[in-house]
């Protein structure tokens, strides 16, 4: 939601954009043990707790096993347990001081995934910010032991402008790759394309989605409704919800496709026939339209920013008016500032 409203208020100023999607070889496995103590103790853990810590990760060992047969155990020197609830936060631990000497350009970390865009009045000065930015995140990769992974490591352009130049600027590594020019790619789940229409996203989920409905219709005779109505909410509503709030304003004819396949799956639970109108499938099933649910969770994502249980990056994006200007009947309710938006994508 950050990145995405980023690069939306820049793009709304005329500006241009340039992002880098960071990908790191086997990230979780080649972290330095030494170097993660070293980051412990200078974020004021005690030696009592960076023992523990030194314990736990040390005389870890590993092997492969297939089909009955095991191989010998090998010790681990280096890495965080995978599927563990502590590997995760001493990655995020050993990397987040990456962006320590990065300068006019933005990053954004989840876990292993790391994103930097960098906007300009030209393509070329966001691509010249975003590759010095890039030199700098290099060389503290090189310092934590991690390896850059510039096959997968992509590059992808934003623009308001009609007018792209045909042959962009280009960003390398320090061993003078040239990093790949993408129109799509996949962070965090979510499809992102370079006009921000979400339609390659849309396209991908409701075909995820036809399969599990096929299977779904090939099997109805085994469920009640009370199942039915179960399967599709577990396997098929987290599918829908996932990332809604990033394509729910995207263009009528991609949301009816959502809607579309959101109604084969009601008709599965309630053996309503293919002409029922969808009122009538809300109706019987209890549930409402994708419409209602995509308000719902964007109310409750604007109540918990102004709660506060959001991190602090989303929570200063709201702010409330001056109830000077605007005076208000009850002290129970409040303003917001609408930001001022200059194009049609703003």
């Amino acid at each position: 939601m950050k990145v995405i409203n980023d690069i939306i208020a820049a793009l709304d100023k005329k500006q241009y954009c340039a992002s880098l999607f960071i990908d790191l070889s086997k990230a979780f496995d080649t972290v330095d043990h030494a170097i993660l103590k070293r980051r412990l103790h200078l974020i004021g853990l005690s030696e009592h707790t960076v023992a523990w810590f030194s314990n736990y990760l040390e005389n870890r060992t590993q092997c492969i096993k297939y089909e009955g047969l095991c191989s010998e155990f090998v010790t681990v020197h280096k890495g965080v347990p995978q599927g563990s609830v502590l590997g995760p936060l001493l990655f995020i631990l050993y990397i987040n001081n990456v962006e320590e000497n990065v300068s006019d350009a933005n990053m954004h970390f989840y876990a292993d995934d790391t994103i930097i865009y960098c906007f300009g009045s030209s393509l070329e000065q966001a691509v010249n910010s975003l590759q010095k930015a890039f030199v700098s995140v290099q060389h503290s990769l090189i310092n934590l032991k991690l390896v850059l992974n510039a096959e997968k490591t992509k590059l992808m352009l934003f623009s308001n402008h009609k007018k792209v130049p045909q042959a962009p600027p280009v960003v390398s590594t320090l061993e003078g790759n040239v990093i790949e020019v993408v129109h799509e790619y996949k962070y965090l789940g979510v499809v992102i394309d370079d006009s921000l229409t979400f339609k390659l996203f849309i396209d991908k989920l409701v075909r995820k989605l036809k399969l599990k409905l096929g299977f779904f219709f090939r099997n109805k005779t085994c469920f009640s409704f009370g199942v039915k109505k179960r399967l599709v909410s577990a396997t098929f509503l987290s599918v829908l919800d996932y990332g809604d709030l990033f394509y729910m304003n995207a263009s009528c004819t991609c949301l009816l496709m959502v809607d579309s396949v959101y109604h084969s799956a009601l008709r599965f639970i309630t053996n309503c026939r293919a002409k029922t109108h969808h009122c009538e499938l809300y109706s019987r099933v209890g549930w409402p339209s994708l419409y209602t649910r995509r308000q719902c969770h964007w109310f409750t994502f604007i109540y918990k920013a102004l709660l506060g249980l959001l991190p602090s990056y989303i929570c200063t994006l709201l702010t409330k008016r001056s109830t000077n200007t605007y005076a208000l009947r009850s002290n129970d309710q409040l303003l917001l500032t609408v930001p001022f938006a200059r194009t049609e994508l703003g």
